[in-house]
């Protein structure tokens, strides 16, 4: 199998911590494409040209969660979405933490058009209250967090992770201890350590 992916997406990151944890390195063939790049055979296999992507058996398998619910059924038999599958909360709040990362890409490219004065005041905004509400509505939900590391676990450490990534400018820890304690467990975790967002190539 072969992924395309970028060492700044959280998206990617999400893919490359199931990778680690399942300990499936040598099955994959890692990929670097920048989306930007409108390489030839990365818009074969995914017309949207959006990062994650991964072929096997000449199919293409897209979107982050998807492929990490492909990897886990097929290596693990649902290892880490098992737990969430079984409980509607946990699903519930699987789709918020997606959500929270979906909000900070979109304020990194609000952010990425001030040079050009492009920039949009409203959509700043929207984007920057998003994720402050979701930070907190986290913060109240972490009792949910199941014991076991599942893929939850992972897609908020992804989040938490961009945060300081792209998002110095948000002081979350300041206001959401919880998250703060969670992430500082977490990201002591091989598969985190082993996979730390960069622009690096």
């Amino acid at each position: 199998m072969q992924l395309f992916y970028t060492k700044s997406s959280p998206y990617a990151n999400c893919v490359r911590m199931v990778i680690s944890e399942l300990g499936i390195q040598d099955a994959i063939t890692m990929t670097i494409s920048h989306p930007f790049d409108n390489a030839d055979n990365f818009l074969k296999a995914n017309p949207l040209g959006k990062v994650p992507c991964l072929i096997g058996d000449g199919e293409s398998i897209v979107d982050s969660e998807v492929i990490c619910d492909f990897l886990d059924a097929n290596y693990t038999g649902g290892t880490l979405f098992n737990p969430v599958y079984a409980d509607w909360r946990l699903k519930s709040l699987y789709s918020v933490c997606s959500g929270l990362i979906d909000s900070l890409v979109a304020r990194r490219i609000e952010a990425s058009r001030e040079k050009d004065g492009q920039k949009s005041n409203f959509w700043w905004q929207r984007h920057s209250l998003a994720v402050t509400r979701t930070l907190a509505y986290m913060e109240e939900k972490l009792a949910l967090m199941p014991e076991e590391f599942c893929i939850l676990h992972i897609n908020l450490a992804s989040a938490l992770a961009y945060l300081d990534f792209r998002h110095s400018d948000i002081d979350w820890r300041q206001n959401c201890p919880g998250l703060q304690q969670f992430y500082a467990e977490v990201s002591q975790r091989p598969c985190v350590l082993q996979n730390q967002l960069t622009d690096e190539p």
